[in-house]
C-alpha cells in the first residue's frame, strides 16, 4: 500500500540570495492559555510531539540526534540518560563540603565520597589530618614565582605559635608568627646564625 498523506507538498529552492522557510506561521498572541501550542501532533488523541507557544518542545518517544546540539538553558532528565562514547558511571553523596576534594570510595572507580581536604578559591589547601609521604627524598616541594617560598607551621591551642620556614634568594630562615624572632638563619654560603640559647646534647665539632 502506498503512503497516504493529508498533504504532500514539493518545492524547489533555487536562489542563493533568498531565505526559504518550508513551514512558517506567525501568531499574534493577544490572549491564549499557557498550554497553547504552535504545533501539536497526536496518535489516537495522545500527544506525541508538541511545540509550545513559548518554544518548549515535548516529545513522548525517543529523540535521536546525529549532529551537535547546543543547550543554553537547563536540561532536566527524569529518566535514564544513555549516550555513546561515555563508558561506565560515577556516583557520589547527596551533599558535600564546599571546596572539598572528592575521594574514591572502594576500588571500583565508580563511587566518590566527601573529604576533609579543601582547596579554597585562592588555591589554599587545608586539612585536619596528617600529611605523609612514601618518598625517601622529599616530603614536599614548595616553589613560587617570587623570590621566596614560605612554609607555615601552625601550633595547637590558643598558646600555640606559628613558625614560618622562609626560603629566600640568598638564605633560609625560620621566623616566628610575629616576625620579631629569627632563631635560625642559614645563608647560601653555609653560614649559620642562631639567636637565643643553644643546647647541644651530643658532640659539637667545629672546623675552621
Amino acid at each position: 500500500m502506498a503512503d497516504q498523506n493529508i498533504n504532500n507538498m514539493t518545492v524547489t529552492w533555487n536562489s542563493g540570495g533568498t531565505t526559504f522557510n518550508a513551514l512558517k506561521m506567525n501568531v499574534t498572541d493577544t490572549a491564549s492559555a499557557a498550554a497553547s501550542a504552535l504545533l501539536l501532533l497526536q496518535v489516537a488523541g495522545s500527544d506525541k510531539f508538541k511545540v509550545g507557544k513559548d518554544g518548549s518542545v515535548t516529545a513522548a518517544g525517543a529523540l535521536s540526534v546525529t549532529g551537535n546540539s547546543t543547550i543554553t538553558g537547563n536540561l532536566t532528565i527524569t529518566g535514564t540518560l544513555t549516550a555513546g562514547g561515555i563508558a561506565g558511571s560515577m556516583t557520589g553523596p547527596a551533599s558535600s563540603t564546599d571546596n572539598a576534594i572528592a575521594r574514591f570510595n572502594g576500588t571500583t572507580g565508580t563511587t566518590v565520597q566527601n573529604s576533609g581536604v579543601t582547596i579554597d578559591d585562592s588555591n589554599n589547601l587545608s586539612t585536619a589530618g596528617s600529611i605523609s609521604s612514601s618518598s625517601s627524598s622529599n616530603l614536599a616541594t614548595i616553589s613560587t614565582s617570587a623570590s621566596a617560598g614560605t612554609l607555615t607551621l601552625s601550633g595547637v591551642g590558643a598558646a600555640g605559635h606559628s613558625w614560618r620556614i622562609l626560603a629566600g634568594a640568598s638564605d633560609l630562615r625560620i621566623i616566628d608568627d610575629t616576625g620579631a624572632r629569627t632563631p635560625l638563619n642559614i645563608t647560601n654560603a653555609g653560614a649559620w646564625t642562631l639567636t637565643g640559647n643553644t643546647t647541644i646534647n651530643g658532640t659539637l665539632t667545629v672546623t675552621g
